[in-house]
């Protein structure tokens, strides 16, 4: 079955646990999306020996925010090598506000635009989802070091102290809706699919 094209990019944001990668395949299924795993880039840069590995080790190992820098070449090269017969989907970021900046500023020269989901999630719920990760055996390694207790509470701060002013960026040009994670997989995939529809005639 041919797969849709968007017209846009999107953008999945929320906590940790929220569910991003998880509604990002749903929509891959439907969507020519090509993936942009912000998440997933640093997960790999963390068990890297090497100088940008260490640098992550000692930022985003310890729950803060990857090192601008780092974000930066990886998003222009993301970008930069997009393919022309798809959308691009950015899984768990931009996170901080100047990447947001420049995600908007590479895709607006090219005559692109963005769409982006925030998956909200009650601090309670992301604990309990943390220890559930951190007690299943199928579960990677390197999310059970995020998830250890200090370093979910680093994890936290940063979300609320500056990913929310991401959040905020994205809502002030009025290019992001808010999705309540707190609910079934299907549901949470279905007010998204609402809002992709509801950015979709808008910019019709």
């Amino acid at each position: 079955m041919k797969k849709e094209r968007l017209g846009f990019n999107l953008a999945i944001m929320g906590v940790w646990t929220s569910g991003k990668d998880t509604q990002a395949n749903l929509l891959k299924e439907k969507y020519n999306l090509q993936p942009v795993g912000t998440g997933l880039y640093t997960r790999n840069l963390l068990k890297e020996k090497s100088s940008d590995g260490d640098w992550a080790r000692r930022t985003a190992g310890k729950g803060k925010a990857l090192p601008m820098f780092l974000m930066k070449k990886f998003l222009i090269k993301q970008i930069k090598n997009k393919s022309k017969n798809k959308d691009l989907i950015f899984i768990g970021g931009p996170r901080l506000k100047p990447e947001a900046q420049l995600v908007r500023k590479l895709l607006k020269e090219n005559n692109q635009n963005i769409f982006v989901i925030c998956i909200t999630l009650p601090e309670k719920e992301v604990q309990k989802r943390s220890l559930l990760r951190m007690a299943d055996k199928n579960i990677k390694e390197v999310y059970k070091i995020l998830d250890a207790k200090n370093i979910l509470k680093e994890r936290i701060k940063v979300h609320n102290t500056q990913v929310s002013k991401t959040i905020k960026y994205f809502d002030d040009l009025k290019i992001l809706k808010k999705i309540n994670g707190n609910q079934t997989i299907e549901k949470v995939h279905e007010d998204i699919e609402k809002a992709i529809l509801y950015f979709k005639k808008l910019n019709k």
